[in-house]
């Protein structure tokens, strides 16, 4: 990748942050109007089109060799938990609080599970970036005044679910060109959990959401194009390109746009709890970039410095 290419997948890569905090107060809205399966399966529907449309201008094969199967099904799995989640947090709870959980816990989690699969153990910076992490992490929950509890009430439980199987996702995706294109992963990876979550639809209408006025349309368009089949596509380049660990830590710039939209769009107040925690967690984040070629090998692992 030329110097180049790689400003303009930075550049890329904010802005599809940008369209990523915007999706938390946007999927707060649209959580409300009815059946959240039904609202999941429309989002993947409209972005799995999005993708297809963009196979076919771009000549992209449609094809997954057999060795793509599992790591697709597995992606499958992943990023349906990840919407279920989503949508039930931010419907329990407070988007913005949601957002700024979920995306600063994120790349602490994806670097404590690379470093796991890896067999290394994280050296000085990154070892204090995963504690001030985890502190973090306590502090936007309110751990420290509701009590342990507390993970269970508001969203919390999922928005916890949320961070763990997105950074599962990340390293999952960061494999995925040896196999198929980005672009081709990310089609089938949306068209499969479409028909993933129908199952889970029941007795609800699918064609309920036409009876919706043109805030709740506006909103499933921001999630649905923007952050899923423009963002979450543009994620999942950079972790093929950049790898998993340089793609989780733009993830820092979301709390942020997260936090501001909501205040705007649903006129959340901005928690002390949730700004302390935020910016610990953040400077975990840069803790562990800052000092993530800085690995010290396990006894069964031969390390990398």
């Amino acid at each position: 990748m030329t110097d180049k290419q790689r400003t303009l997948l930075y550049f890329v890569m904010i802005f599809s942050m940008v369209l990523w905090g915007l999706s938390w107060p946007s999927g707060k809205i649209v959580s409300e109007y009815g059946s959240i399966p039904v609202i999941i399966v429309w989002r993947f529907l409209i972005a799995a089109t999005a993708m297809g449309l963009v196979l076919i201008i771009r000549r992209t094969p449609f094809k997954v060799g057999k060795q793509g199967i599992l790591p697709l099904i597995g992606s499958v799995i992943l990023i349906t938990t990840y919407n279920l989640a989503y949508f039930s947090g931010v419907h329990q709870g407070a988007a913005g609080a949601g957002g700024v959980l979920v995306t600063t816990l994120n790349p602490v989690l994806t670097f404590l599970l690379v470093s796991v699969l890896a067999l290394k153990r994280p050296g000085g910076r990154p070892l204090a970036g995963i504690i001030l992490g985890i502190l973090g992490g306590t502090i936007l929950i309110n751990v420290w005044q509701e009590g342990w509890h507390i993970i269970f009430q508001a969203g919390n439980q999922y928005f916890l679910l949320c961070a763990c199987s997105w950074a599962l996702l990340t390293v999952l995706s960061s494999t995925i060109t040896k196999h198929m294109s980005t672009l081709t992963y990310s089609f089938w990876v949306y068209l499969g959990s479409g028909v993933l979550v129908l199952l889970l639809v029941g007795d609800a209408s699918l064609f309920q959401v036409f009876d919706y006025e043109l805030r709740f349309w506006l909103n499933l368009m921001s999630i649905s194009l923007g952050a899923m089949a423009f963002a979450t596509t543009a994620y999942f380049i950079a972790t093929s390109r950049l790898g998993s660990e340089k793609a989780a830590a733009f993830i820092f710039t979301v709390p942020v746009s997260a936090m501001l939209f909501s205040m705007l769009m649903l006129d959340e107040a901005l928690k002390g709890n949730v700004l302390l925690g935020g910016m610990i967690s953040i400077i975990a984040v840069y803790l562990i970039n800052a000092g993530k070629k800085k690995v010290i090998p396990t006894k069964s692992g031969t390390g990398i410095s």
